[in-house]
């Protein structure tokens, strides 16, 4: 059985696509931008709940159309699944700061969520060593905090439309970053089969 060392399977975790979390991510809060204009707010905030609770659940339903794969079952044998799948529970342990700002006023809900599960994309950023990972976690902050502050009363829709641009952009920057990893690879396999 073969070991790679830490930086090889910090390398082959960073060549992956990396397309189908976020988009399932964009397509959510595309879907709760709209849920949070039309519905009641009772509605918008179970959506909230119920949306951003499936995103891992539709990206492993996109994976399989991107060429990814998705597992969480089986036990990762790369450390740094093991690592980004921490970052993903203390994402939803943070929730233990949503619950309460949403009981006393449930038009934080999209304010406190939108802006602890992008916590996440700080360790994918380190681990693939990519600007993108912080450029998403601050400026969802950043514009999450911008929304809440100025609108409140429109945190239901404004705050969700900020994240799937914020998501758009990450999704363009990744596939151009995976679409030069391609290249460079095929053209070291074509140079090293000459």
């Amino acid at each position: 059985m073969h070991t790679f060392t830490l930086e090889q399977q910090r390398k082959i975790f960073s060549e992956r696509r990396f397309l189908a979390m976020p988009l399932s991510g964009l397509l959510v809060w595309l879907t709760l931008a709209f849920t949070g204009w039309l519905l009641s707010p009772y509605q918008a905030t179970l959506a909230i709940f119920i949306g951003t609770g499936s995103i891992v659940y539709l990206g492993m339903l996109i994976a399989r159309f991107t060429g990814e794969t998705i597992r969480f079952s089986q036990q990762p044998k790369n450390v740094f699944d093991k690592l980004f799948l921490h970052g993903v529970a203390m994402s939803l342990l943070v929730y233990a700061i949503a619950i309460p700002y949403f009981l006393a006023d449930y038009r934080s809900l999209p304010f406190t969520v939108g802006v602890l599960s992008g916590l996440m994309w700080l360790p994918l950023g380190w681990i693939i060593q990519h600007w993108i990972g912080i450029f998403h976690a601050v400026v969802r902050t950043l514009l999450c905090t911008a929304c809440w502050v100025l609108f409140p009363e429109q945190s239901m829709v404004l705050i969700p439309i900020g994240i799937v641009l914020i998501y758009a952009l990450s999704i363009l920057v990744l596939e151009l970053r995976w679409h030069r990893l391609s290249n460079t690879t095929s053209q070291f396999s074509s140079g090293v089969s000459k």
